[in-house]
Order: C-alpha cells, then sequence, then structure tokens
C-alpha cells in the first residue's frame, strides 16, 4: 500500500519532469543565444562549420543536462529507501514501495541514457568541426570554448552551493539538536543526495573543462 505522501512525491516526480523540461528549453535557448553572440561576430567564416557547430553545442548542451538529471533521480531513488521499511502503505498495488522505486529508476535510466548518448554524439561532432579548423580564432572554435565555459561556471556554482549544504547536512548528523530538528534518517538521505550532485557535477566540470582550450 502506498501512502499519500509517497503518492505525492511520485506525482511530484513526474511534474518536475515536465518542468525541468521547460526549464532546460528555456536556458537552452538563452545559452544558444550567449554562444552565438560571442562566435558569431562579423567575422569571415571561411569553413562555414559556425552554423554547424551552434547546432551541435546547443542540442548538447539541452541534453546534457537531461542526462544530468537522469543521474541524480537513479540515486536519488535509491537512496529514499533508507528507512522506508518502517513506513506504511495505503495502495491497491501489490508491491507499492518497489514500484515506485522501478518507476523513478526507470524514468533516470531513461533521461541518462537518451540525454547521455545525444550530448555525447552532439559534443563529439562539434569538437571534430572545431579541431578541422586551422585558425585557432576561427568560429567553430569560440563556439566550443564558449559551451564548455558555460557549462563549466555552471557547474562551479552548482559545486559551491552543494558543498555548502554538504557541510551543513554533516554538522546535523554530528549536532541534529543544533542544526537539524528532523530525524537523523531524513538527515543522511540528505547527506547521500548532497554528495551525488557534488559528484556529478564535478565530473561534468572535469569532462568540460579542457574543452575551454579546445585546439
Amino acid at each position: 500500500m502506498i501512502s499519500t505522501s509517497s503518492m505525492g512525491a511520485i506525482v511530484g516526480t513526474y511534474v518536475s519532469v515536465l518542468v525541468l523540461l521547460g526549464v532546460l528549453a528555456s536556458v537552452g535557448s538563452i545559452v544558444t543565444y550567449i554562444i552565438i553572440v560571442v562566435a558569431n561576430r562579423a567575422e569571415p567564416d571561411p569553413t562555414g562549420n559556425r552554423t554547424s557547430a551552434i547546432y551541435h553545442v546547443g542540442t548538447a548542451f539541452i541534453a546534457l543536462w537531461l542526462e544530468i538529471a537522469g543521474v541524480i533521480t537513479i540515486f536519488v531513488t535509491l537512496f529514499a529507501l533508507i528507512g522506508a521499511g518502517n513506513k506504511t502503505y495505503f495502495s491497491t498495488e501489490v508491491h507499492p514501495l518497489g514500484d515506485s522505486t522501478i518507476r523513478g529508476i526507470t524514468i533516470g535510466l531513461l533521461l541518462s541514457i537518451v540525454g547521455g548518448y545525444t550530448a555525447l554524439t552532439h559534443r563529439a561532432k562539434a569538437i571534430d568541426l572545431a579541431s578541422s579548423d586551422v585558425l585557432e580564432t576561427s568560429p567553430s572554435k569560440r563556439v566550443v570554448r564558449s559551451y564548455a565555459a558555460v557549462v563549466s561556471f555552471i557547474c562551479v556554482i552548482v559545486v559551491v552551493i552543494t558543498l555548502l549544504a554538504l557541510v551543513w547536512s554533516v554538522l546535523g548528523l554530528i549536532a541534529p539538536g543544533v542544526y537539524r530538528t528532523g530525524a537523523r534518517t531524513d538527515d543522511l538521505r540528505m547527506l547521500l543526495d548532497e554528495s551525488t550532485v557534488l559528484a556529478v557535477f564535478g565530473w561534468v566540470f572535469s569532462t568540460h573543462r579542457h574543452l575551454v582550450g579546445v585546439h
């Protein structure tokens, strides 16, 4: 049986995905515009790679955040199992906890696989276009560098904020009466969620930082 809070969490997951898609579309449009402004100056583009490079990095940018959302969803869903066995469930489902976990993992896998493959292939094509240009100041190289710089900047901001939240969670586990008022199990899940976000964005930063100096 599934509790009202669990049902709310499931509905919230789907709503969050829809909101995420809307945000990604908006942010992707803004970032693509920024990249175009930076790289699409009135300078000549002898190879004609600039437009294709903008298309590939724009697609890779949106797909990258889908991949990130998918990976984080998988781990958060698994961490939600901690302490879940002690709850009372009210539902017609035979295995409410297991079913909701499978749904969350399925959503995460779909986002991470589709988003990861799309981001990887389009990023690789953009890098190939940039590498084919001889001039270091070519428009396609500036497009890829701008994309890498934007992703790296966002990752740094997320890592810094998440690191602060993680330290607070650690303090909550050490002195729950001072820093936290909830159950220690909730604090532990929060700590694991924050650690996942920190690890994922740290990995994304490490894989994109070197593209700023792509040759």
